[in-house]
């Protein structure tokens, strides 16, 4: 069974650096902060839908004990390569499938990981597990891209072509569909990749998260201005 961003795995970290460089590693330092600014360093945090690490690895190393959930095998192993010192924890799973080590004291859930889950009980299987992972008052930051974030564009330079088409399904799931050229002297590299992706309201999941015995502790879309995503803090009720 084959997983968004399988395909481009090798890229997906050159594909967002050549588009977005400056934006993407401000809002990965800013979300940095925050989680610091949330929890003393020692503390056990899981991240889920890790990608390529880019959370993950920087955490482990300001001395958090991170365990990565990332449903991309291929994704995952950019991460292993990537993480040299093997300071990350690693599992090869969806949020909502998850069912590893419980306990951490602090979860994140960011960059866009809601989009995939596609109905109401897979939402809620996600909130679900997040909430089982977590020790009783632990934290969960969750983000939720606003309607702004599913547009299709284009980008190029000398170095690749992208191309990302998003086209309505319904009033709420989108197709979504990626064309990644990479340049290079010996001949391009051609990566595509063809999934469905949900737009869901910041109502919809505070409801879900508080139906799974989440409580909101902050709204703090304020601070991640720009991202185009609401940022919600929830702790697990006791």
């Amino acid at each position: 069974m084959t997983r968004p961003h399988d395909s481009w795995a090798d890229v997906y970290d050159l594909a967002y650096q050549e588009e977005y460089g400056p934006f993407i590693n401000n809002l990965t330092e800013l979300t940095l902060q925050v989680v610091e600014s949330l929890l003393p360093a020692g503390s056990t945090i899981i991240d889920f839908g890790a990608g390529t690490g880019r959370l993950s690895i920087p955490l482990a190393h300001r001395g958090y004990r991170v365990t990565a959930v990332e449903p991309s095998g291929p994704m995952l192993e950019r991460l292993r390569i990537t993480d040299t010192d093997n300071s990350v924890d690693c599992v090869n799973s969806d949020i909502q499938s998850y069912r590893g080590d419980t306990g951490f004291d602090f979860a994140i859930c960011v960059f866009t990981v809601v989009i995939y889950l596609l109905d109401r009980e897979s939402l809620q299987a996600a909130l679900g597990a997040a909430w089982r992972a977590l020790s009783p008052g632990g934290g969960l930051l969750l983000d939720v891209p606003g309607p702004g974030v599913f547009c299709s564009h284009s980008f190029a330079n000398e170095r690749m072509a992208r191309t990302v088409a998003i086209d309505p399904v319904n009033e709420e799931v989108c197709e979504y569909s990626e064309h990644i050229v990479v340049r290079a002297p010996n001949g391009d590299r051609v990566f595509e990749d063809h999934f469905k992706i949900r737009c869901w309201s910041a109502q919809d999941v505070l409801a879900g998260a508080e139906a799974a015995g989440f409580h909101l502790l902050a709204d703090l879309s304020d601070t991640f201005a720009g991202s185009g995503s609401s940022y919600l803090l929830f702790q697990r009720a006791e």
